[in-house]
């Protein structure tokens, strides 16, 4: 299992040696790169935890490498770090989604707080796509009848009205219904439909 890190992206040695020992003190896993492009070099997939850039860098700055990230389909948190701080700059910050906007010298404590909170939200949106996944692979697995049978379910229809609305026994519908439980891995139909409804809440939230 990966371990939530922080990815410190800054020109100035100086900088990112500061902050990745302030980092490594409070016990918080830290990469750092001197560049943008370094840091996204041959990076496809989105890692666990969150990106601390400097605002104005050669090439690829702060702003751009978090638009890039969110071009990608990533979400990421990211913290914009800058020795010129401008009202205007901060605005667009914000605006484009950026959690936060800090001044250097970077206030210890603002950074620590803002970035544990950082790697928790990445640490979880990671483990809640799993389970989205892992739940979509599962709903693959029924049939369309049971997709029917499903849905009824979900809509709080009773056994017996489903039988009717598909004209057919109570026993077949049983049955659908127990495979159902089956191939989700779910006892009662109060557990399954509060899986199912969970699961649309969170495909919806991402």
């Amino acid at each position: 299992m990966s371990t939530p890190t922080v990815f410190v992206v800054d020109d100035d040695e100086g900088s990112r040696n500061s902050i990745e020992c302030l980092f490594n003190v409070h016990g918080i896993s830290c990469e750092t790169f001197e560049s943008a492009e370094k840091f996204l070099d041959g990076r496809t997939e989105q890692p666990i935890g969150c990106i601390v850039t400097d605002l104005n860098m050669p090439g690829i700055t702060g702003l751009e490498l978090y638009q890039k990230t969110r071009d990608m389909g990533w979400s990421i948190p990211t913290v914009i770090i800058t020795a010129f701080g401008e009202v205007a700059s901060c605005v667009h910050a914000f605006k484009s989604g950026v959690l936060d906007y800090l001044e250097k010298p970077v206030p210890t404590e603002s950074l620590i707080t803002r970035v544990k909170e950082c790697l928790i939200f990445s640490q979880q949106a990671h483990d809640l796509a799993i389970s989205n996944e892992a739940a979509k692979l599962k709903l693959k697995k029924l049939t369309n009848k049971e997709n029917e049978v499903l849905e009824l379910l979900v809509k709080g229809n009773s056994m017996k009205a489903i039988a009717a609305e598909f004209g057919t026994s109570f026993q077949a519908v049983s049955r659908h219904r127990q495979r159902i439980l089956e191939k989700i891995g779910i006892e009662g139909d109060v557990n399954l439909v509060r899986w199912v409804l969970d699961y649309r809440r969170a495909s919806v939230a991402n």
